[in-house]
């Protein structure tokens, strides 16, 4: 490979450093829009790329940073196999828990601002992530991005959306759910405005627009939210775990 001159290398340094940090402010926002998540895509591997180039004088350098690259893409197409539910829904229990006050932002999706779909998806996202990384699992790794790409409202996710969730039953509100419940299963409000995640022994997580953050609440509850008609749903990915 040809060197690169003094001016030619000063134009590629500045394009990495912009498009570095386009992405890192795209990164710190909350906001998970589709136009984001494209330049996320297209920003990473090419800053990575990028990289390579501009350490080209360090030869062992560049070649490690574009061999990195070339062995995660392989790594990310190698089968793997679908996650444990039982460990899928302790680990996402723990995700969601993890988000207790994070405050409320319509259309967030990370622990800088978080709304009720983005909640209960982001959550099972990282839960993906985790064991991807942890058990060394392509497919959970694949799973994480592929739910992280394919945005889904709470509507979405009561109508199945991907065939990521399935139904389970209807009920007049949370307070009086009568069908047995999974930790991790949905609660989605049948004017399809909100969604919130059972944690187990009577208590809920939501990202409560009222209270502008992401709370656990202790049913029988005077909110708002629990008074409502309500369909229950359950991730498919967490079936027969329980």
């Amino acid at each position: 490979m040809k060197p690169l001159n003094y001016w030619t290398l000063r134009r590629i340094s500045i394009i990495w450093l912009v498009g570095a940090l386009v992405l890192a402010l795209v990164l710190y926002q909350p906001i998970n829009l589709g136009i984001f998540r494209l330049y996320i895509a297209a920003a990473i591997p090419a800053l990575w790329l990028g990289a390579g180039v501009l350490m080209w004088r360090i030869r062992w350098l560049a070649y490690t940073t574009w061999a990195t690259a070339l062995l995660a893409g392989i790594i990310l197409l190698l089968p793997g196999e679908a996650p444990n539910p039982a460990q899928l829904r302790a680990e996402y229990i723990k995700q969601l828990r993890d988000y207790e006050g994070t405050q409320y932002v319509w259309g967030g999706e990370n622990r800088r601002g978080i709304d009720c779909s983005g909640l209960v998806r982001r959550a099972l996202i990282d839960s993906y992530f985790h064991l991807g990384i942890t058990q060394a699992n392509p497919r959970a790794l694949r799973s994480a991005i592929d739910l992280w790409w394919n945005d889904a409202s709470a509507q979405a996710l009561l109508n199945g959306y991907l065939d990521l969730t399935a139904p389970l039953a209807d009920a007049t509100s949370i307070n009086e759910i009568e069908a047995p419940l999974q930790r991790g299963d949905l609660a989605v409000t049948t004017d399809c405005v909100h969604v919130l995640a059972y944690l187990g022994d009577q208590q809920w997580i939501e990202a409560d627009p009222s209270d502008k953050q992401a709370l656990i609440v202790h049913t029988p509850s005077d909110n708002i939210w629990f008074n409502k008609p309500v369909t229950l749903v359950r991730w498919n990915a967490m079936k027969a775990s329980e």
